[in-house]
């Protein structure tokens, strides 16, 4: 994954519509990453990268998070963890699958 964010490019809103296509282009062939940027501050709200660089960093957070989750069902497994049916936790709430679409 070749894409370096020391030198990436900072848009507002307005200039990011407005350069949509010209920046997702440079992403795609150049590796470039804008940060779109709002407010007084020019506080980074958003970010058009390439495709590449979100999907290694989901193959990051998979490798991460996949020893918790094998340890979690070892719990379940085991005995030394129990699971609560997704109805009962609505219900605990005061909620209803209903309310949620499900």
């Amino acid at each position: 994954m070749g894409t370096d964010t020391s030198d990436a490019h900072e848009l507002s809103v307005t200039e990011a519509r407005n350069h949509f296509s010209d920046r997702v282009n440079r992403a795609v062939y150049g590796g470039e990453v804008t940060f779109v940027t709002r407010g007084r501050r020019h506080q980074r709200a958003a970010a058009i990268v390439p495709a590449d660089m979100v999907e290694h960093y989901e193959e990051l957070l998979d490798e991460r998070d996949a020893p918790i989750a094998a340890e979690r069902l070892a719990d379940i497994d085991a005995g030394r963890s129990t699971t609560v049916p997704f109805d009962e936790v609505m219900r605990r709430i005061g909620l209803s699958a209903d309310e949620l679409g499900q």
